[in-house]
């Protein structure tokens, strides 16, 4: 459907459905309800004018234009603009993966030698690994912090940052940050705000209506959602910043294919049932897991006691808490979690997660393998740590599935 500015007064929902401009390709030919498959490289035009012209992205009369594919293709460039009217910004630009979107992402921040970045101490591990293998040695300060507590604001200001990056809700023991006070405090000393939005997505949150400037998502989690695809997506609040990124993707390379754009744009379709699915789930396995005796722990911001459960109403989609949480064994040894996840036969171990299955993850073997055990430690990630993607299965299922297991780790 070709999108117009009627577009705007359409709900969230309505947008993730149709979302992504689908032109015929003669005015006659007839338009199809799914955006096809654009499998080439190259792409020509009707005169050397022309594809001078199109070496600029635009056309004569304003429309996107394709040159070669590693520049972007019709596919990539539908599902940009889906996302970006579902997360409200001026433009996006998908990637090969979710890491692709956050190197870029810091690129376009500026960072360079002599610059600082302010990162938040609970990052996924191998965002971390890429600050301090590839923008450290560069030059670039970085500097780990909690970002997830009342001090945000006094932290920003004291280290004076270039570059802010956060998620949303953290790896895995789902902090949330408070985005507006962290927004405020950037643009009071010109810092610009990267915020990876892969665990709310824009169905439970839309980073950049909380002032932030460059949103990222891993694209194969719950936007793909179906464990079928890799990629990632960055969306900007300013045009300059989207125009920096686009040139940073052509450079790197780093454009996503046609086939997974598809897969991702279809993906994106069902995005709102499968949240709203996932959120109802895991607020019913985390009462569930709250009470069970083989665990001591249970980390999701949908329970009262969550540390950050009144921001989390503040801030994501009402009564919605996302559908991802994490719980620690009593027993809290690597062998015991191993036991755990060799009982399960429902639930899925997979280092992935926003899928429609329930997949667990042990992060000291997967998400955060990278680092020591005693920096794991002092994110608060212990040995008995278990992360779970709740799927959109029927929940009783799920909860009858770890109490088994439970039971005979």
């Amino acid at each position: 459907m070709t999108q117009t500015d009627h577009t705007a007064s359409w709900t969230l929902e309505t947008q993730l459905v149709h979302g992504g401009i689908c032109k015929p390709p003669a005015e006659s030919a007839g338009l199809p309800t799914v955006h096809p498959i654009y499998a080439s490289t190259t792409y020509v035009h009707n005169s050397a004018q022309a594809l001078d012209q199109a070496f600029n992205g635009i056309t004569p009369t304003g429309e996107q234009a394709y040159v070669y594919a590693r520049q972007g293709n019709p596919n990539s460039y539908a599902l940009e603009e889906a996302l970006k009217l579902a997360e409200g910004g001026v433009g996006a630009v998908a990637f090969g993966s979710g890491m692709a979107a956050i190197h870029t992402a810091l690129a376009t921040g500026g960072l360079s030698v002599g610059t600082k970045v302010l990162a938040s101490k609970d990052l996924y591990g191998p965002s971390i690994g890429l600050l301090r293998k590839v923008f450290q040695p560069a030059g670039v300060t970085i500097v780990l912090a909690d970002l997830c507590n009342e001090q945000v604001s006094q932290t920003i200001e004291a280290e004076q940052p270039d570059v802010i990056y956060l998620e949303t809700l953290s790896n895995p023991l789902v902090k949330l940050a408070d985005l507006d006070k962290i927004s405020a405090a950037a643009h009071a000393i010109g810092a610009i705000t990267i915020v990876d939005s892969t665990f709310t997505t824009p169905y439970l949150l839309r980073p950049i209506e909380h002032g932030i400037d460059l949103v990222v998502h891993s694209a194969t989690k719950y936007i793909s959602g179906h464990g079928d695809s890799n990629g990632g997506i960055l969306i900007s609040a300013s045009n300059a910043l989207l125009d920096q990124a686009r040139t940073y993707a052509t450079m790197f390379g780093a454009m996503l294919s046609p086939f997974e754009a598809h897969l991702m744009l279809r993906g994106l379709r069902t995005l709102s049932l499968r949240v709203e699915r996932q959120c109802q789930n895991a607020m019913q396995v985390a009462c569930f897991l709250q009470k069970h005796p083989a665990v001591e722990r249970i980390h999701y911001p949908g329970l009262a006691q969550h540390p950050h459960h009144e921001l989390a109403t503040h801030l994501l989609k009402r009564e919605h808490f996302g559908g991802l949480l994490s719980f620690e064994l009593r027993e809290q040894t690597r062998e015991a979690a191993y036991r755990f996840m060799d009982q399960l036969t429902l639930c899925l171990p997979a280092t992935t997660l926003g899928d429609v299955f329930s997949l667990v993850s042990y992060p000291p073997m997967s998400s955060h393998r990278s680092l020591s055990q005693h920096e794991r430690q002092e994110m608060g990630i212990t040995e008995g740590c278990i992360r779970l993607s709740v799927g959109i299965e029927y929940a009783e299922d799920i909860i009858r599935d770890l109490d088994q297991a439970l039971q005979r780790h």
